[in-house]
């Protein structure tokens, strides 16, 4: 059998980070004229880069945002994962069902604070330094580039990958690489309405629950 590499995405399927991440976005968006609620925020924005969305919001809104806006996301961010993000429930007990296996990230954040999440949740020995972010290539995800240089940098073609993904966007990158990819849900506000989403950009199957995802792999890697 060909050797499988995972590549997971980090905020909503790694770490339990989007609520936390939204309530920043609004806050600096409030603090520039723009309100929006977390719910619209995520609905709109989960899986897009912070400058994406300042970019689309400074065009709908007519608003300029500080050149500094992404720096002090980062920075509030940091500082309220330090005290209260948590993992996504049963994911190292996944990892370890995965294991010997080594894995990757490809995130659409920025390196310091992946490796800053990892950290926190006692992840890092699982990735290493296996962090691919929109910073490390030319285009930032739905655009393949971030699974294809993940994938690279493993020693694997994408198509011998596969995606864990919470996303659309997540999701639609991943199969424009050529992975196979699993959509989960566990994270989102409405799970069932997300799954067939999911499944419409490209996912072979979908999972709420992080116990699901060793079963999981085992039924892709029968019908492949």
């Amino acid at each position: 059998m060909t050797p499988i590499h995972y590549i997971f995405d980090c905020d909503g399927v790694l770490v339990d980070s989007e609520p936390l991440s939204m309530k920043i976005d609004v806050e600096i968006l409030a603090e520039n004229g723009v309100m929006i609620s977390e719910a619209e925020a995520h609905a709109r924005f989960v899986g897009k880069t912070f400058a994406a969305m300042i970019d689309e919001m400074a065009r709908e809104h007519g608003v300029s945002f500080p050149s500094d806006a992404s720096t002090q996301k980062d920075l509030r961010l940091l500082a309220l994962y330090e005290r209260e993000l948590r993992a996504v429930e049963g994911v190292h007990e996944a990892l370890k069902a995965l294991g010997p296996h080594h894995f990757s990230v490809a995130s659409n954040s920025p390196a310091e604070r992946v490796e800053a999440a990892l950290r926190i949740v006692h992840l890092t020995p699982f990735f290493g330094n296996r962090i691919t972010t929109f910073e490390h290539v030319a285009r930032g995800k739905p655009e393949p580039d971030v699974f294809i240089e993940a994938a690279r940098r493993a020693g694997y073609a994408p198509s011998d990958c596969i995606v864990i993904e919470d996303s659309g966007t997540g999701v639609t990158a991943a199969h424009r690489a050529g992975c196979r990819v699993l959509g989960f849900t566990g994270t989102h506000p409405h799970p069932g309405e997300q799954a067939p989403k999911l499944l419409a950009c490209g996912a072979a199957r979908t999972f709420s629950r992080m116990a699901e995802l060793p079963v999981l792999v085992e039924a892709i890697l029968h019908d492949a």
